[in-house]
C-alpha cells in the first residue's frame, strides 16, 4: 500500500530556510560582481599642444608614436610578456613591464603590435589598457583612461558578515534538522529551539550583507582611444572628427 511522509511545519520551515539560503546565494552571485561600465567619450583628433616631435627621423624598423592621455599625465608600460610558476598547490602569474614614458610623449618603437598600460599619476584607479600597431608611417594615439575600483569598507563588512551568516544559518539548520529528528521518535530534543535562532540569526546576517556588498561592489570601466597616421610635421592645423566610445582609425 503507498505510504505517503507529511512533513511536520518545523521541517518544512527548515527546509525553507536552506531554499532561502540558495536563493541569497543566487542573488549574490548575480549581483555583487564587478560591475562592467561603459567606457568614456574617445578623445578628439587633436595634436598635443606640449609634444616637440624630434627633428631626426626614427631608427631603421621603428616607427615614431605620439601617446597622449587625453590631457592628463599617464604613465606608460609595456607588457613584454607573462609566466606561471606553480609551487604544490600555489599558482602566481608573473607579468613584464617594460616603462616607455609619461604623457604627452615621441616614442619610437620597433614595427609590430604593443600592448601597453596608462596609469594616471595622480589617482591609482584611473587606468586602462591599448593595443598599439606601430608601423612606418608616424601616428598619434589619444586615449582617454578608463578606471578600475576594488570595493571599499562597506563591502569588506559585507564579505564578513555573508561569510558568518553562511556558517551561523548552515550551523543553525543542522541543529534544527536533528532536533526534529530526535522528536519525530517521541523524545524531546533541547537543540531544535538554538537551532531555529541560529538560522534566523544567519539569515538576517546575509540579508544585511547583500545590500552591502551590491552598493560597494567593484567597478571596471575600459578607456577609449582615438589614433590617425601623421605626417612628420605636426604642426600644421589638427582637423577633429566626432567623439565615440570605441578606437577609432584612419
Amino acid at each position: 500500500m503507498p505510504t505517503s511522509t507529511i512533513l511536520s511545519p518545523a521541517s518544512r520551515a527548515s527546509r525553507a530556510s536552506f531554499a532561502s539560503l540558495s536563493l541569497a546565494l543566487l542573488a549574490l552571485a548575480s549581483g555583487c560582481g564587478t560591475e562592467h561600465l561603459p567606457p568614456p567619450t574617445a578623445p578628439a583628433r587633436e595634436v598635443p599642444a606640449d609634444v616637440d616631435m624630434p627633428v631626426e627621423p626614427p631608427p631603421q624598423g621603428t616607427g615614431r608614436v605620439v601617446i597622449d592621455a587625453n590631457g592628463e599625465r599617464a604613465k606608460v608600460v609595456e607588457i613584454t610578456g607573462s609566466a606561471t610558476a606553480a609551487a604544490g598547490n600555489y599558482r602566481a602569474t608573473l607579468i613584464g613591464l617594460r616603462p616607455i614614458c609619461t604623457t604627452p610623449c615621441v616614442v619610437d618603437l620597433p614595427y609590430g603590435s604593443h600592448p601597453l598600460v596608462l596609469r594616471s599619476t595622480t589617482d591609482h584607479t584611473r587606468v586602462s589598457e591599448l593595443e598599439l600597431d606601430v608601423g612606418a608611417k608616424p601616428k598619434i594615439v589619444r586615449h582617454s583612461l578608463g578606471e578600475r575600483k576594488d570595493g571599499g569598507t562597506a563591502r569588506s563588512i559585507g564579505a564578513t558578515l555573508l561569510t558568518l551568516g553562511l556558517v551561523t544559518a548552515l550551523t543553525g539548520g543542522i541543529l534544527w534538522g536533528v532536533g526534529e529528528s530526535v522528536s519525530s521518535s517521541g523524545q524531546p530534543s533541547s537543540i531544535t529551539g538554538p537551532g531555529q535562532i541560529l538560522t534566523g540569526i544567519g539569515a538576517a546576517g546575509i540579508g544585511i550583507a547583500i545590500p552591502l556588498l551590491v552598493l560597494d561592489r567593484p567597478s571596471e570601466r575600459p578607456g577609449a582611444t582615438t589614433e590617425w597616421s601623421m605626417p612628420l610635421d605636426t604642426r600644421s592645423p589638427p582637423t577633429t572628427v566626432p567623439n565615440g566610445a570605441a578606437t577609432t582609425r584612419l
